[in-house]
């Protein structure tokens, strides 16, 4: 992982923001999808990017899954 002032993540063709919070001390950012914003945070930049690309992964597996069963 570069260690640059990057303020943007990037996984599977999806973009998503990166925010420090120097007085918390933790990264937190999001991503919007169809309309719907997903966040994610981390105390180091390894991971934040972990937990968004995890959230990017749960949506394509719920998407690939056909989504909410319907009763």
């Amino acid at each position: 992982m570069n260690s640059d002032n990057t303020h943007e993540l990037e996984y599977n063709g999806y973009k998503g923001s990166v925010i420090y919070h120097l007085k918390e001390k933790y990264y937190s950012g999001e991503v919007e999808i169809e309309g719907v914003l997903y966040s994610y945070e981390g105390d180091t930049m390894e991971e934040l990017r972990e937990d968004f690309e995890d959230v990017i992964d749960s949506l394509e597996l719920f998407d690939e899954e056909g989504g909410p069963e319907e009763e």
